[in-house]
């Protein structure tokens, strides 16, 4: 606006020379050359709009913004199963083989049947700390025969004694079917008074449990 006024104010005060340079009047003037007037005017008008544009500030280029790229999503890899291999999440189970020894049944070929309590029949009173040689008659009900290689063993019980540290009786002869044969243990009471008990149980050659009843021993200590 400023560039706009100082311009049209020159061109008004062009306009009043010119005038008064070719004013009316009947005395002959000299004529004003106009043209140095022109030039003055048009090198004022060039130096202001000069001056107006470096006034201005410079345009600035404001940078666009790049695009951001996008993240992609890189497929994780996956464990090809092998040729025979079960697929993830399936467990693969190999069935264990459990073997049990099978105790002897009572249609087995060992079997026996207890006959009497030869010493320290159960109940019976005895003095604290006392060894014990305790027997047992008993007889051969199955089809097979023993030999000295079947014996008879702790089974379980014995709260309070040692009883349990008792090892492998074995028979003193052969027992045909049929008969019967008295087998002993060695045994020491407890030192403290009460009434304790155990079980033994008789097992052939193969080191198996008979199926028979257990053969005991219960004694109160006075």
């Amino acid at each position: 606006m400023n560039y706009l006024s100082k311009i049209s104010g020159l061109l008004v005060a062009l306009g009043l020379l010119a005038l008064s340079a070719c004013g009316g009047g009947a005395t002959a003037k000299p004529t004003v050359d106009a043209a140095p007037i022109y030039t003055q005017i048009a090198s004022t008008a060039m130096a202001l709009q000069t001056q107006t544009v470096q006034a201005q500030p410079p345009a600035t280029n404001t940078p666009q913004s790049s695009p951001t790229p996008e993240v992609t999503n890189t497929p994780l890899l996956t464990d090809t199963p092998l040729a025979g291999t079960p697929a993830s999440g399936t467990a693969s189970v190999t069935p264990k083989t459990q073997t049990t020894p099978k105790g002897t049944s009572k249609a087995s070929c060992d079997n026996m049947q207890y006959v009497a309590d030869v010493t320290y029949p159960d109940g019976e009173v005895v003095y604290p700390g006392i060894n014990m040689i305790k027997t047992w008659s008993v007889k051969n009900t199955g089809p097979c025969a023993w030999n000295k290689n079947y014996g008879l063993v702790f089974g379980w019980g014995g709260v309070g004694t040692n009883w349990d540290h008792v090892g492998f009786v074995n028979l003193t002869k052969d027992v045909k079917v049929g008969e019967t044969i008295d087998i002993s243990v060695s045994l020491i009471a407890p030192k403290d008074k009460g009434t304790y008990g155990a079980y033994f149980v008789m097992q052939n050659d193969k080191g198996a449990n008979f199926p028979s009843a257990p053969l005991t021993i219960f004694i109160t200590v006075q």
